[in-house]
């Protein structure tokens, strides 16, 4: 075994195939560019790849050493060349103003989608309140049918967005291919766009993207009057590149039954054009003998199919997909020209490097990994076996067609069964989706596609100069009927609409290194696969699942439900992201689904939902619901600014925006709707955190352990209502002695509000309405009163020097304080008495200190120094707190990662942290800087 190993080693080396591995370090050094958390400098990586390069020309007489440093050298050369790029491409990123803009410029390019228009802005003017700069290239959406055709100039009123960002860690980076692009800003227009006019002429760009526009126009036209329906939207797509009036039914059908790559144009439809017009020229000039015999007719038909191939790449769009392949195209057909082998794996090779030099972020996109794992694939596999189909000229002609036959059927079915097998790491780890029944679905339509509807709609483009076009465009139809109706058959079998999130980035990673020694290895060599093939089966599996998402709105959140799947509320505001959470995840589930939100109870001032181990979460929509949030939830998003002394976890939008998508992870099964609780009897005037029933879709507090108030029509408990403000202040009880009598009065109050909650329901309209207003009333008295309370506690503070408890809680229930009840273990409270030696500065803060005061204090010992700061202790007791144990329970991964910034991210600005009390900060700075050590 380890002679043969040497054998093929030296055998490779011999043969110099060795070089194919350049285009893969190439791409790994791109990879390790994209990497990096800060933007590289380009000195830097310049100078490393020319000192790597001079270093291996002086040893490139030590085979050895020279094959190391080349391999060093083709690193270095795609970390060099993606840095240029970037340089190349760089332009600032706009960060969208308060309001509205006025932008004025020539619409460049239109896509008319099925519900909105999308148009591609060269702006020459724009105007607008808190504009910071005015953009080059801006990418609007508009009504449909408001977008002229392209070359108009318009003034748009429009609103801009902040730069996409990806949906979650890990996810698609949906902001850096528009700017690789150019695109500096995206937004929506307000309105229909207005025509102007001006004296001066449209850019270059704009005047070639109106040609190209009204050819493609005509050519649509052309065949929507001989096809209707599907028939007509489909031959469009493949024509001229335009997608936008398929339908969503057929696009999910095709998806699902692994025809999709059909209706986008790429290697396929490049390939087709291009032998189509290869085989035609070549067989027209051959059948007349002067020409076969004395002009290079196939060096003349490989020049006609690359002009052809070229002409479709500007006819459907010029897409990057289309690029791409017509990059790998031209390769092939210019070594046709000069008398090389059409397809090799040195070709391949050579067109990777070439894509990605073009185009370094192509490396990135889910398109450019599956074509080149497809077209890697079947590269070698097809010339491993091309010895077979040589056999087949040997016989009879009847023998000769039976077998072409065969062999034809043999290498449809091994085509559709090598690129699937590819290209299936990618599909899984980008889309979360396995093509199930995508070898049958491949049989049945291809054929009609390659001998039906692409031949048919090349001929009707060559014949629509001539007017003859009518008679192909119907048998294009067929062909397209055809493969819609196998992809619905196919889609509807069980199991088609596969889902997986088993495969992750080291699997697809691994599965990618065995790919590469399959193909690029040949005997005993490709041995080297088996230990990535293992190791990419080893890595599979689902990925720890976060139990709640929040989004950088503040307003769309996701939490983790009992049955397992994700429960979204504010998904329609947000229908992409949210789309991404649950394809990531293998659910099937769309933004607009009922039972979405299944998991959430709302009211108008907002929602609330329970984890499966009991942690409660409050969205706010209005600010008059913050303070039984603060009271009731461990974790609060919130629009608003929340209350100083907030018991719960806040996130805001300015917390969000600078981490983007937050994951929450739980780091045990514990309850957090407990880990804020406070001893009113420890911290006078501190909130008080009460359980809360949630019952038939509406939030209401339960009832107090003291007697219940009285309706307004009489004795009696009032009817539970869902306002969710503050409550009327009950009457004192003594602290309890163990968690046992509290779990059984919390027990007490959930039966009680859920027999308010059903006497509730049997009520009339009117008479609902007016207990609420009735309870609206007592809720502004009730709050006038507390304020009161709380007013004269804090007055009542002594003027010797503070006494202070600090609790330390022991999540160890273990431990020998440990409450019966599982949840917190508090450890004996310490009094600490401040003295002289003992300074007070702002780190005294963060500590979790209750004030205790006698209750005979005068109101006039308030206004001591010593009392002021020990009022600001309590109010900064139950956030910090909140901070700890939130950490303590929680593991938050930000889809920004902190000190991650390249150039396609916004910059975003450094915020202070907030301050509760500017005064009495300023105080304790003053103090702490004259303090003696």
């Amino acid at each position: 075994m380890r002679d043969h190993l040497r054998a093929d080693a030296r055998a490779e080396v011999a043969s110099g195939r060795l070089i194919l591995w350049l285009p893969v370090l190439f791409g790994v050094g791109i990879l390790l560019y994209f990497g990096a958390a800060q933007e590289p400098s380009l000195i830097a990586a310049c100078a490393v790849t020319l000192a790597i390069a001079a270093i291996a020309v002086l040893a490139r007489a030590q085979p050895v050493s020279f094959a190391v440093l080349l391999a060093a050298l083709a690193l270095a050369m795609g970390f060099a060349l993606a840095r240029a790029h970037t340089a190349w491409v760089d332009h600032p990123i706009l960060l969208p103003p308060p309001g509205p803009v006025r932008l004025t410029g020539y619409i460049e390019q239109v896509e008319r989608r099925p519900k909105a228009d999308r148009v591609l802005l060269r702006v020459i003017a724009a105007e607008g309140r808190g504009l910071a700069l005015t953009p080059s290239l801006v990418r609007l959406s508009l009504g449909r049918g408001f977008a002229p055709p392209a070359g108009t100039q318009v003034s748009i009123l429009a609103r801009l967005l902040p730069p996409m960002e990806p949906a979650m860690p890990g996810g698609h980076d949906f902001g850096r291919s528009p700017w690789f692009l150019g695109i500096e800003a995206v937004g929506f227009a307000l309105g229909r766009p207005k025509l102007v006019a001006t004296p001066e002429a449209p850019p270059l760009s704009v005047r070639i993207g109106m040609v190209i526009e009204q050819v493609r126009l005509g050519i649509g036209g052309r065949i929507r009057q001989s096809l209707n329906g599907y028939q007509a939207d489909i031959a469009v797509a493949l024509v001229v590149g335009d997608r936008t009036a398929i339908s969503p039914a057929i696009e999910e059908s095709m998806r699902v039954s692994g025809l999709t790559h059909v209706l986008s144009i790429s290697g396929l439809h490049m390939a087709m054009v291009a032998g189509t017009l290869f085989a035609l020229v070549r067989g027209l000039l051959a059948a007349v003998p002067g020409l076969a015999l004395s002009f290079p007719i196939k060096t003349t038909a490989a020049l006609v199919a690359l002009a052809g191939s070229a002409g479709y790449l500007v006819l459907s769009g010029n897409d990057w997909p289309a690029q791409r392949s017509f990059y790998m195209l031209a390769i092939v057909l210019v070594g046709v020209m000069v008398g090389r082998a059409a397809l090799n794996l040195r070709t391949v090779a050579v067109a990777a490097t070439v894509v990605l030099a073009l185009g370094p972020q192509a490396i990135l996109e889910a398109g450019t990994q599956m074509s080149f794992a497809a077209t890697l694939a079947l590269v070698a596999v097809f010339q491993s076996v091309k010895g077979i189909w040589s056999r087949s000229r040997n016989g009879p002609v009847a023998w000769q067609m039976l077998v072409k036959g065969t062999l034809f059927l043999a290498a449809l079915s091994l085509t559709s069964l090598v690129a699937g097998a590819a290209t299936a790491p990618y599909a899984a780890l980008h889309f979360q989706r396995l093509g199930t029944y995508g070898l049958l679905s491949n049989l049945a339509a291809m054929p009609a596609v390659e001998f039906m509807v692409m031949p048919f709609g090349l001929a009707g483009v060559l014949l629509m100069p001539f007017g003859w076009d009518f008679l192909v465009w119907p048998v294009m139809g067929w062909g397209i009927e055809i493969m819609v109706r196998v992809s619905d058959f196919v889609a509807a079998l069980p199991g088609a609409d596969a889902r997986t999130d088993m495969v992750g980035p080291a699997a697809a990673g691994a599965a990618t290194l065995a790919l590469l020694c399959l193909c690029l290895l040949r005997g005993t060599l490709m041995l080297a696969a088996v230990p990535p093939a293992i190791a990419a089966v080893l890595l599979l599996g689902a990925p720890q699942r976060p139990d709640m998402l929040v989004a950088p709105n503040a307003q769309t959140v996701a939490v983790r439900g009992s049955d397992g799947r994700l429960s979204v509320i504010g998904a329609k505001t947000n229908r992409l992201v949210v789309e991404q959470w649950l394809s990531h995840e293998g659910d099937t589930r769309k933004a607009d689904a009922r039972d979405l939100d299944a998991a959430f109870r709302c009211d108008p001032t907002g929602c609330v939902a329970r984890l499966p181990d009991g942690a409660r979460i409050a969205v706010a929509h209005r600010v008059e619901s913050l303070e039984l949030d603060c009271l009731e939830a461990s974790i609060l998003i919130t629009p608003f600014a929340p209350p100083a002394a907030c018991a719960a976890h806040v996130l805001t939008p300015t917390h969000l925006s600078r981490t983007g998508t937050l994951t929450l992870f739980r780091r045990d099964g514990r309850d957090g709707a407990s880990e804020h609780r406070i001893d009113r009897a420890s911290a006078p005037g501190a909130l008080v955190r009460q359980d809360r029933a949630v019952e038939g879709g509406v939030r209401s507090r339960p009832a107090a352990a003291s007697s219940p108030p009285t309706s307004p029509g009489g004795p009696g408990p009032a009817p539970a209502t869902a306002f969710r403000g503050p409550q009327p202040p009950s009457a004192p009880s003594a602290a309890p002695e163990s968690d046992a009598p509290d779990a059984a009065r919390a027990t007490d109050a959930t039966s009680d509000v859920s027999d308010r909650i059903d006497g509730l329901r049997r009520m009339r309209p009117r008479r609902m309405a007016a207990d609420h207003h009735a309870a609206l009333k007592r809720q502004a008295l009730a709050d006038r009163a507390e304020r009161a309370r709380r007013k004269a506690a804090s007055s009542a503070i002594a003027d010797q020097p503070p006494t202070v408890r600090v609790t330390v809680r022991n999540p160890d229930p273990s431990h020998p304080n440990a409450s019966v009840s599982g949840l917190d273990a508090v450890s004996p409270p310490r009094t600490i008495a401040p003295d002289a030696t003992t300074p007070t500065s702002s780190a005294h803060a963060s500590k979790a200190i209750a004030q205790e005061s006698p209750p005979d204090a005068s109101p006039a010992e308030a206004s001591t120094p010593q009392g002021a700061r020990a009022q600001a202790a309590i109010a900064q007791t139950v956030p910090m707190a909140a901070k700890e144990t939130f950490a303590a329970r929680w593991r938050v991964v930000p889809t920004r990662a902190p000190g991650v910034q390249r150039p396609w991210m916004p910059v975003l600005p450094v915020s202070p942290e907030p301050v509760t009390n500017p005064d009495i900060a300023t105080e304790r700075a003053a103090e702490d800087a004259t303090a003696e050590p």
